[in-house]
């Protein structure tokens, strides 16, 4: 995916989570596995397209990305709507066991737990600048760590945009549940 399409799929990600944050919590908070979940993503984006679709990309064209990538979007721009520090919110939800649903899901919360300032850091960055491939360099020197300390025996690559897109869903879910724990 080129830089503008990343930049117009974080500010349609922007545009659902503004529109449409208690539906777009409840699907992101299920298990990504199931087909619930993807129906629940294409439902969200179908409801939200005309508006979203037309602000992040102009009038006649659509939005079309993957499952992972649309749900991070909507994920990160979910977490910035907190005025609180990510960092913080990340080291306070630190002894929480959140489930996780896959391999790479597990080694996104670690990611997650371990490095709280450097999520942070890649959360504030622009998608697709130099600033967010700086500070996912820091992260994936993370991942063989995490792999370990989830149990996994394979190697762990991933892109840019990927990591950024599984440690949002991560997070978003690690602090949810953090926060429902507490309440």
């Amino acid at each position: 995916m080129d830089a503008a399409a990343r930049i117009a799929l974080d500010a349609y990600g922007s545009c659902i989570a503004e529109k449409k944050p208690n539906e777009s919590m409840r699907v992101l908070m299920q298990d990504f596995r199931t087909s619930r979940y993807r129906t629940g993503l294409r439902l969200l984006s179908r409801d939200a397209e005309r508006d979203c679709a037309f602000d992040a990309v102009g009038r006649g064209n659509r939005m079309r990305s993957g499952d992972l990538l649309f749900a991070g979007a909507v994920a990160e721009n979910l977490l910035e709507q907190d005025d609180r520090r990510l960092n913080v919110r990340l080291i306070s939800a630190g002894g929480t066991d959140a489930e996780t649903y896959a391999p790479t899901d597990a080694v996104a919360q670690c990611l997650a737990r371990s490095l709280p300032d450097q999520v942070a850091a890649l959360f504030a960055t622009e998608p697709a600048s130099q600033a967010e491939t700086a500070v996912a360099r820091e992260l994936l020197v993370g991942v063989e760590p995490c792999s370990q300390a989830a149990g996994l025996s394979v190697e762990i690559e991933m892109s840019v945009p990927a990591l950024r897109a599984i440690v949002a869903t991560a997070t978003l879910r690690l602090l949810q549940h953090a926060e429902d724990a507490d309440a």
